[in-house]
């Protein structure tokens, strides 16, 4: 059932959207009239009403529209419009050939956090176009790498589920909703892809690849790791499920890591993640959707028995991922590493805290991980200080201490008196070099050149 929107606005505003516009059926000039062919089309086409801030450019045959609302006039749409143009080149390169829209929005909706009227923050994909709401406060850098993590995420979406989906998606029912059990594709594949195609492209290095798994990695532990990611797909509405929901974007960008590596090794390096969602995608299409209990059996068919048992094991099943088993297939491993860092900071993150009701007790941070400076010390999370080189402490005098530490070298004897349960502790030593213990995801060394050829194809192919 086609539906006509007819809408009436200030004339000092204009609408961004993908829906095509009606002139002859407006009935005056202060209206706007948009046609749908369907219900589907209404809720696929967001529209935004905003004062001319806008900017267009063109990749491969699409016209891409960056349209801005900054409610303190912040930011301009041009500010943005470089990055945006270089990470979409980037994305379409990493694609190649999959078809997609001809013309695609960017709706960015900078929300005034003094003046709250965003319900959070985030982004909602679409078939032509994404919907963005970030924080007018952010720094341009910052908006620049968000929009880059969030636009690129929901723009892959254009894969999976708009291109390759089951027909619980295809033929939604809003009132009545029935959810398929392929959460790990339709936002795990999407996100592995927004970090993958980063490094492959060159916009972030492999050490940044790395650490952005790796915090996936540590994310996905504050989730049930020992549950059935379709079963909690299927049901994700429901309890205990629907608080596990944010892990599609941690344990299901791994899922996708997983199967990836697996690919390529079985393959020697030929066949990939991105390769099976073209593969689907010539097979279904935006309009042909897929049996939701059949699609594990085809993906096997595809490719190889160690497909199916990881996704019986993995995905269908409950046992979580030893991730280093993948990593040393591409010749990597996580390991403990010392980083240097400062005595009392590590970069601008302070090892010690002050009482908010008597800034007279300094103390020493819990619940996180000291520098070998306070373990050479043999110094707790909570010790009070009290005085460190003769010095009473407090905040005022501990602020000439700190700026003393940068000038400190290894062999430089420090003595300090700390309250611990009630009870004054003297120590003293000498200060050493402070490092700090950090995983990391490392290259492996003395791996057989195949090995190093099968990530190079994994992360830059």
């Amino acid at each position: 059932v086609p539906y006509a929107i007819h809408i009436k606005k200030p004339t000092d505003l204009i609408a961004t959207t993908t829906l095509s516009d009606q002139i002859d059926r407006k009935p005056d000039p202060f209206w706007d009239a948009f046609l749908a062919n369907r219900y589907f089309e209404v809720i696929d086409n967001p529209i935004m009403y905003a004062k001319p801030n806008t900017e267009s450019f063109e990749i491969n045959g699409i016209t891409v529209t960056l349209s801005l609302f900054s409610p303190n006039n912040v930011y301009k749409a041009s500010d943005l419009k470089n990055r945006m143009l270089k990470m979409m080149e980037a994305q379409k390169k990493f694609l190649g050939d999959v078809d997609s829209t001809k013309e695609y929005n960017i709706l960015l909706y900078l929300s005034d956090v003094n003046k709250p009227d965003a319900h959070g923050f985030g982004a909602l994909e679409h078939h032509t176009s994404t919907v963005v709401v970030l924080p007018e406060a952010m720094d341009i850098g910052r908006l620049e790498q968000a929009m880059v993590d969030v636009v690129s995420h929901e723009f892959f979406h254009i894969v999976t589920p708009l291109s390759v989906h089951s027909k619980e998606i295809q033929y939604f029912d809003f009132n009545d909703p029935k959810m398929s059990q392929h959460l790990w594709m339709y936002e795990g594949t999407t996100e592995y892809f927004a970090n993958l195609f980063q490094v492959q492209q060159g916009l972030i290095s492999e050490e940044d690849f790395y650490e952005r798994m790796l915090g996936k990695i540590t994310n996905s532990k504050f989730y049930d790791d020992s549950m059935s990611f379709t079963e909690m797909s299927k049901n994700i509405l429901e309890q205990p499920y629907e608080p596990n929901y944010a892990n599609v974007y941690e344990k299901g960008a791994l899922i996708n890591m997983c199967l990836d590596i697996i690919l390529r090794e079985k393959s020697n390096g030929e066949k990939s993640m991105l390769w099976l969602l073209k593969e689907l995608s010539k097979k279904y299409g935006t309009d042909v959707p897929f049996e939701d209990e059949v699609l594990f059996g085809e993906i096997v068919q595809m490719t190889y028995p160690e497909v199916d048992t990881f996704f019986k094991e993995h995905v269908i099943g409950d046992t979580p991922i030893d991730y280093d088993v993948y990593f040393s297939k591409v010749g990597l491993a996580t390991k403990d590493v010392e980083e240097p860092t400062g005595y009392f900071f590590d970069g601008q993150v302070p090892y010690m805290d002050v009482d908010v009701q008597n800034d007279s007790v300094v103390f020493i941070r819990e619940n996180i991980e000291l520098n070998s400076f306070f373990d050479d010390l043999k110094l707790q999370g909570g010790d009070i200080f009290k005085v460190i080189n003769g010095e009473e402490i407090n905040l005022e005098s501990l602020r000439p201490i700190i700026g003393e530490s940068f000038s400190w070298t290894p062999e430089t004897v420090v003595s300090m008196t700390v309250e611990r349960d009630g009870e004054l502790v003297s120590v003293e030593g000498k200060v050493g070099q402070p490092v700090k213990k950090v995983k990391k995801i490392v290259p492996l060394e003395n791996v057989d050149q195949k090995i190093i050829d099968l990530r190079k194809a994994w992360l830059k192919d």
